[in-house]
């Protein structure tokens, strides 16, 4: 088996408000992701949550609390998650919302990433029936690797995406951040994100061989229109 270090930065939120179940959805998250067979940490960001989480009594998990969301929003958690994973000498990294469960496929998707020819210049996504379009909208997982590099019409969605530790060197910016928080907090941080590496000669790629299940929850989207309002 590779010698692979495996960060996942995942934030999460429980409030009758906007979050109602996100209790359930963070326990069943870290419950599945005992399907990895790679050493690994899950940085857990409970972003502001007005309900007590369950304990997540798990020795991979690291659980980080975030008094106001509205300071750094989405994005802050994404950069201090990965930033944490670097401190923590993580060879691939992932960020995922908490809708998710993960299975044995995650795996492949971890050995995809680190053997890539252009992984410190690239980030990747996995086929979900949690997405609203696009190549990465599927029932289950794809037989082949599709490049989405300057598809502006079709980018790789946030709901879960990972990189190598060299893409993190590569396309950092001076303050240390890989997301722009200060310009997008909430929507839109991936897609600047990668418009940006574009420009810098890096690239998009759905992998194959791996398919997420995600819930795709909303609350957050809710949250983002009524404070910005």
């Amino acid at each position: 088996m590779k010698n692979i270090k495996v960060g996942i930065v995942v934030t999460t939120h429980f409030s009758d408000e906007y979050r109602p179940e996100g209790d359930i959805y963070i326990e069943n998250y870290c419950e599945s992701a005992k399907c990895i067979k790679y050493p690994f940490k899950i940085y857990v960001f409970d972003n502001a949550s007005t309900k007590k989480l369950p304990k997540l009594d798990y020795d991979y998990v690291d659980l980080i609390r975030v008094e106001d969301q509205s300071l750094r929003g989405l994005s802050g958690t994404w950069n201090d998650g990965t930033k944490k994973a670097i401190n923590d000498e993580c060879d691939i990294i992932i960020v995922s919302n908490d809708d998710v469960e993960l299975n044995k496929s995650v795996n492949i998707f971890i050995e995809r990433i680190y053997d890539h020819d252009f992984n410190d210049k690239s980030i990747y996504g996995p086929v979900s029936n949690g997405v609203l379009g696009g190549i990465q909208r599927q029932s289950k997982s794809i037989n082949s690797i599709v490049e989405l590099t300057n598809n502006n019409n079709n980018m790789l969605n946030g709901f879960f995406w990972g990189f190598a530790k060299e893409f993190y060197f590569s396309f950092k910016m001076e303050n240390g951040n890989l997301i722009d928080e200060k310009n997008y907090p909430w929507g839109g941080n991936e897609e600047e994100l990668q418009k940006r590496i574009w420009s810098d000669g890096g690239r998009s790629f759905v992998l194959d061989n791996c398919f997420i299940f995600h819930r795709k929850i909303r609350g957050w989207t809710r949250f983002h229109m009524e404070t910005n309002t």
